[in-house]
């Protein structure tokens, strides 16, 4: 029985796409799980940050319980949306209450009005 050359060399040519493409396919979905890590690795480094903006804003506070933090992310700027509730000697804040920190600028609902927050929540949080 002959074998045709061309047929050899179709078949070859199939099994080196065929490899290439799955190798190819492995690559991409490789690099997709590692971004996927990083970004949750800069969610957390935000989050962290705007933990640390309240806690550096309000100083005297006896007890800072953070509720539901989260970041959105617009362009290169990654901002972190939650609530937070401030216990302080003096309490003037009444339970939790929302909180930006965006740009490296903190916005509390109680400290700096609620409708301040309400726009820039629409704007980064939403």
């Amino acid at each position: 029985m002959k074998i045709d050359i061309r047929i050899l060399a179709a078949v070859g040519a199939a099994v080196i796409l065929l490899g290439t493409g799955l190798g190819l396919v492995a690559y991409v979905f490789h690099d997709a799980a590692d971004e996927a890590v990083e970004d949750r690795g800069d969610d957390q480094l935000a989050i962290s940050g705007g933990k640390i903006a309240i806690q550096n804003r309000f100083p005297e506070a006896t007890a800072v319980v953070f509720g539901k933090v989260f970041t959105h992310q617009d362009g290169d700027v990654v901002s972190v949306c939650g609530q937070v509730d401030i216990q302080q000697e003096q309490d003037s804040f009444d339970g939790p209450e929302r909180f930006i920190w965006s740009d490296g600028a903190l916005m509390v609902e109680e400290a700096d009005g609620s409708d301040a927050v309400n726009a820039k929540w629409a704007d980064v949080c939403e």
